[in-house]
């Protein structure tokens, strides 16, 4: 307030104080906008490279996902539904993180190795955060040897990846290899978890730390590795977590003992130093009682393991969890809750969540597989030729590609880097190119379709073994599961980017009309696999309208399948199994005459002891393309033998 007898000069001066703070209020706006400005930015390039991500990976996560049980799409963040597996995930989450596109593939798929190990057996792993949930240290521990567990079988159903996880805790998780100056109980689980990720690099630790690591490899004197027994992702849950608390939690806590008595010591020997600094006065540099002091330091440290709050946030921050240790435990302690109350056994659990998630029963399922193995016998010769196809399909080249510290070239990218680690005397750096052989498919063959046309007539219905329809059955089970898993054996090879090759298989039949049993499509789920054996038992058609079958799949042909036909990108295929003849030749014959001209391979296959009449027509429509079995039990390694003539044609 400027008072009346105050000077001119002294308005002056304060006008200018008031513009000078004017300016720093502006420079500190401006600042702050600036920085929010930038983090915008920053935001709005993670968020673009999340949607790349996202775009270019959703097929493969969700794959993968579906594999381990479990159906995820995209979501704003990562959520489960406990008792059906269906979840969420946030294609952001890495990638903010400053993960790069593979190693937020890996970290993706990572997460729902957890997933699948907690719907294992979520009693165990409620029992477990019971235990845990008030030790963090104790949480550290499982944390780590479940990371060992995820990661292990992740390199087991995701080979392609093994390299970036590599990289991942190479560089970004565990960049360090000296851990002797940390706590001893942390140097224990990270020794434990980094070695075996990266088992070519041995880290420094404490001779005592050093001592129990390698006790743990031979365990029992014959060479066993506890870590690996307790990560072994085909154990039950809550026989790991037994042998974890019996043999490997005393050694932990052991050190935990050690490395808080230390911390005790030093922390008396830095109060005792206060103490004499403060015995001058008899009071502390706040003005409060050396006593008093004395109580607020023992006041801020609770509890034992709070000496060690920063080096287990760091712990924690290394490994960092899509989903919440506490949302976790909740969603966890939840699916017990509502097993007990409905008190059902864990069996009756899983075959309810089976069916909720796959849509047919376990039951079901299980006679599928009662029937898949009367035909498995016929897959394993076709096995060799899919090892041989993808073999001859792949070419070697040698790459400059690996960053190493003895390669053959130094990375162009990394001169300078290379210049001022070499100047300080740094010689392990990482800064060279070594030779690295990588396979690729230069083949132009890229898809192969497969139809199979079934007969659904009431002609066929004879659903006994050696029945026409019971063959039939078995003949469709043949085709698509070969093929299902040939296309998985490719599809291991793409993630490794050394073969480009991919199996689609299709499903029909015929009666009246025409019936999409199985879409086009490189996979097939349970429900499928149970819907095309029920529907080939139950041939009650009154008409033999095969035509309408082969129509449908020639319309679908358009200009750009019948350009990769031509350009050999494509091979397409057909099989039609029937026990009579068209109802209409001449329509069948022009079908059939339609898809060989657009490149297809027809083949038709007719069973039992037809009448004359219907083996004219059949030799009619098929003439050369046609082969006749006439003990219907001989039709599954007929189809064995078309299907192996295709291959080896590949």
């Amino acid at each position: 307030m400027i008072r009346g007898g105050e000077k001119k000069g002294d308005i002056a001066g304060l006008s200018r104080r008031t513009g000078r703070q004017r300016n720093r209020n502006k420079e500190r706006a401006e600042g702050s906008s600036q920085r929010e400005k930038a983090k915008s930015a920053a935001d709005s390039r993670a968020a673009q490279k999340a949607a790349r991500f996202f775009l270019e990976n959703e097929r493969a996560i969700c794959d993968y996902a579906r594999q381990a049980g479990l159906v995820f799409e995209l979501g704003d963040r990562w959520a489960i539904d406990m008792e059906t597996g269906r979840g969420t995930f946030d294609p952001s989450f890495f990638v903010k993180r400053g993960f790069t596109e593979s190693e937020s593939m890996w970290a993706t798929c990572h997460e729902i190795e957890h997933l699948r190990d907690w719907r294992k057996d979520p009693e165990a792993y409620a029992d477990l955060y019971a235990r845990t949930k008030k030790e963090r240290r104790l949480d550290l521990l499982y944390h780590y040897i479940n990371d060992i567990l995820a990661n292990r079988e992740e390199d087991r159903r995701f080979p392609a990846h093994r390299e970036t996880r590599e990289y991942l805790y190479e560089d970004k998780l565990f960049p360090r290899i000296n851990y002797a100056k940390a706590p001893r109980h942390l140097q224990f689980i990270y020794a434990m978890l980094r070695e075996k990720m990266l088992p070519g690099e041995e880290v420094i630790l404490s001779p005592e730390v050093r001592a129990a690591v390698e006790r743990l490899k031979d365990i029992d004197g014959q060479g066993t590795d506890l870590v690996l027994l307790v990560s072994d992702p085909t154990a039950a849950p809550r026989d790991r977590f037994d042998v974890i608390r019996d043999y490997i939690e005393p050694v932990y806590e052991g050190f935990f003992l050690e490395d808080m008595e230390e911390r005790k010591k030093k922390e008396k020997e830095r109060r005792g130093e206060d103490d004499d600094a403060d015995a001058l006065t008899g009071e502390s540099m706040e003005g409060g009682s050396r006593s008093s002091d004395r109580g607020y330091i023992e006041k801020e440290i609770m509890r034992d393991e709070d000496y060690f709050a920063s080096e287990y946030d760091e712990s924690e921050e290394k490994l960092p969890q899509a989903f919440s240790p506490e949302e976790a435990r909740e969603k966890i302690e939840r699916e017990v809750r509502r097993r007990r109350e409905e008190n059902r056994s864990p069996e009756q659990v899983a075959r309810e969540q089976f069916r909720a998630r796959h849509g047919v029963s376990a039951e079901e399922v299980e006679d599928y597989a009662d029937e898949y193995r009367k035909i498995e016998y016929q897959i394993k010769p076709l096995r060799g030729i899919f090892e041989r196809i993808i073999a001859t399909r792949k070419e070697i080249k040698r790459r400059l590609k690996e960053r190493t510290d003895q390669g053959v070239i130094f990375d162009p990218a990394m001169i300078a880097q290379s210049y001022i680690d070499i100047s300080g005397g740094i010689l392990n750096s990482r800064t060279q190119l070594k030779v690295r052989r990588e396979e690729f498919d230069e083949q132009r063959l890229r898809d192969i379709e497969f139809t199979l046309i079934c007969d659904l007539s009431g002609s066929m219905n004879e659903n006994r073994p050696g029945g026409k329809s019971y063959e039939q059955k078995l003949s469709a089970i043949l085709i698509t599961e070969a093929l299902d898993e040939f296309e998985k054996k490719l599809k291991e090879e793409r993630l490794e980017r050394s073969v480009d090759l991919h199996v689609l298989t299709e499903i029909r039949g015929f009666h009246a009309r025409d019936e999409e049993l199985k879409p086009l499509s490189d996979t097939i789920d349970f429900a499928t696999r149970v819907r095309i054996a029920r529907r080939l038992e139950n041939c009650t058609g009154s008409r033999t309208a095969d035509y309408k079958s082969m129509a449908k799949v020639a319309a679908e042909i358009d200009k750009e399948t019948k350009r990769k036909i031509e350009s050999g990108d494509l091979r397409k295929v057909l099989i039609l199994i029937t026990d009579g003849g068209s109802d209409d030749v001449s329509l069948a014959k022009e079908a059939k005459g339609r898809l060989v001209k657009q490149g297809v391979i027809a083949k038709a296959i007719q069973i039992g002891q037809p009448g004359k009449s219907d083996m004219e027509k059949f030799r009619y429509v098929w003439q050369r393309d046609g082969s006749p079995c006439k003990d219907v039990s001989y039709l599954v390694p007929a189809i064995k033998r078309l299907l192996e003539d295709f291959l080896n044609d590949l």
